[in-house]
């Protein structure tokens, strides 16, 4: 008797302790959950936390799923704060995941096909075959104009990759980050009638804009790629790989300081840009890598002012990058109110860790 009695207190105690943690988990990651969804309506200068935890928004929503599931097996009363949790972010949810879009499939002489790919410097990288591979894709070949993030053609072999294109004007601009060759680069079929750039403490250039003259009418395309984390290959391992989370407290303090910077120079590069945008005369297209999901202040700036085209002809989950962090978003494009989005496609692309997308705009009527 006196064993069985042990036994009961310990399974009992079992019991509470598991109880506890359930709840405070439950607890620790709703609170999460919330402070990721209003985390863009924060600037990340003065609160570069907040960012971070945006970051983890598709996770932290996931985990409260499962939440509300064993809370509805359990016919927990639980279950409607964590419905009420889920139901605070499902604006974010289908920034990421579009349900009723459909592209436009009738052809336009109007219409103007465009490219954004980040090739993850694919063109000094790797080897020259796994290049072409890069580039292997029917809708490059159809497109009108390609913007190219991290891709470089200043050598012999870059320039071939892009020949079979036979675009009849092009503008490049190289920069060098890190000692890698890396830049902005637009490939236009159209005339490029004026060009810039905007940069950062007068060294990274983080944006390519053309003025393009297209059916007499005049567009102005922005091509960009923002702070990246530059997150070392152990640290990101720490964050995703189950086998080396263990190492993730010893790298917090250098994985924290590098998105505290990456948050804080794009937070000055997107206000670069929102001028620019706004000083424009001429419609807007703006594509590239913003290093941003869409819970976050970058993107809800920039869509304040700009149409996200995966928002207007998405079909499906709108993930973007093809690397070691999951569940995210992170390349777009946005259009002018002034021009209709009519297709988007997100391409295939296994030697790069970014996903091509493809946009078909044209003029409203």
């Amino acid at each position: 008797m006196i064993r069985i009695e042990y036994l009961e207190k310990i399974l009992a105690l079992g019991k509470r302790i598991f109880q506890i943690t359930l709840y405070t988990t439950f607890f620790f990651t709703g609170v999460l959950l919330l402070i990721s969804v209003f985390a863009s309506f924060f600037n990340p200068a003065v609160f570069p936390f907040l960012s971070v935890i945006a970051l983890f928004f598709p996770l932290l929503w996931i985990i409260n799923t499962l939440f509300l599931l064993l809370f509805l097996i359990k016919k927990s009363p639980w279950s409607v704060l964590s419905l009420i949790l889920l139901l605070s972010g499902i604006y974010q949810v289908l920034l990421v995941y579009n349900i009723s879009s459909s592209n436009d499939t009738e052809g336009s002489s109007g219409k103007i096909n465009i490219v954004s790919f980040n090739t993850g410097n694919a063109d000094t990288i790797n080897p020259l075959a796994s290049r072409k591979a890069a580039f292997d894709n029917e809708l490059f070949l159809k497109s009108d104009i390609i913007c190219l993030q991290e891709f470089t053609p200043a050598n012999e072999k870059g320039i071939a990759v892009l020949e079979r294109f036979n675009y009849k004007i092009n503008v490049d601009f190289y920069g060098n980050i890190g000692g890698d060759s890396s830049g902005l680069s637009v490939y236009s079929n159209y005339e490029i009638i004026d060009v810039g750039w905007l940069k950062q403490d007068l060294e990274d250039t983080y944006a390519l804009w053309c003025d393009l003259n297209i059916d007499e009418d005049t567009i102005k395309l922005i091509n960009i790629q923002l702070q990246s984390i530059r997150l070392e290959d152990n640290e990101l391992e720490s964050m995703t790989s189950f086998k080396e989370i263990v190492h993730l407290p010893g790298h917090l303090s250098s994985i924290y300081a590098k998105l505290k910077r990456g948050f804080l120079w794009r937070e000055e590069q997107v206000t670069q840009l929102t001028n620019l945008i706004k000083a424009s005369e001429y419609p807007v297209i703006l594509c590239g890598d913003f290093n941003d999901p869409p819970a976050s202040f970058a993107y809800r700036e920039i869509s304040s002012l700009l149409n996200d085209a995966f928002l207007e002809k998405g079909k499906g989950f709108g993930f973007t990058y093809a690397g070691g962090l999951p569940f995210l978003r992170i390349d777009y494009f946005m259009v002018d109110d002034r021009l209709n989005v009519s297709a988007y496609h997100k391409m295939q692309a296994t030697h790069s860790d970014h996903y091509p997308i493809e946009v078909e705009v044209e003029r409203m009527e």
